[in-house]
């Protein structure tokens, strides 16, 4: 069973659902079903908009994906806020292919937790964001004040 809950940020209501106290998925678009039942996952989330961009760096995640996607998952976990990996670096820090690592990336789902969004093109193009550009950019920006 998921507990779910919505959080209102800058960018949009981001809607959260945990599995077993840990962080099973993060997403804009619409409410997960489940039983409703803020978390501290909820005030870690509402932490990160005010500004404290490590507020999420330690919430335990349980993404379902298969084991090269966790192994994908884990490395952007590793990127820190108000940094930035192209998908070519993270490709050779891993052992694979540029678009192996776009395509785990876009079938993250617990962004920002897993920030994804901290993964460019190699000409430095914000490009590949599940959530749109502008989503991206904020995000970025919001990481480097």
């Amino acid at each position: 069973m998921l507990c779910v809950d919505t959080v209102e940020t800058p960018i949009g209501p981001i809607h959260l659902a945990l599995r077993g106290g840990a962080l099973h998925a993060l997403r804009f678009d619409q409410p997960f079903e489940g039983t409703r039942a803020p978390a501290p996952v909820s005030d870690r989330v509402r932490a990160y908009f005010a500004g404290d961009v490590h507020a999420l760096d330690e919430i335990a995640v349980d993404p379902d994906g298969t084991p090269f996607q966790q192994r994908v998952w884990a490395a952007l976990r590793e990127i820190p806020p108000g940094e930035t990996r192209t998908y070519g670096e993270l490709a050779l820090q891993l052992g694979t292919h540029p678009r192996a690592v776009g395509s785990a990336n876009g079938r993250n789902p617990v962004c920002l937790a897993i920030p994804c969004h901290r993964v460019i093109a190699s000409d430095g193009k914000l490009c590949g964001y599940a959530w749109g550009e502008e989503r991206k950019r904020w995000l970025l920006e919001h990481e480097r004040r």
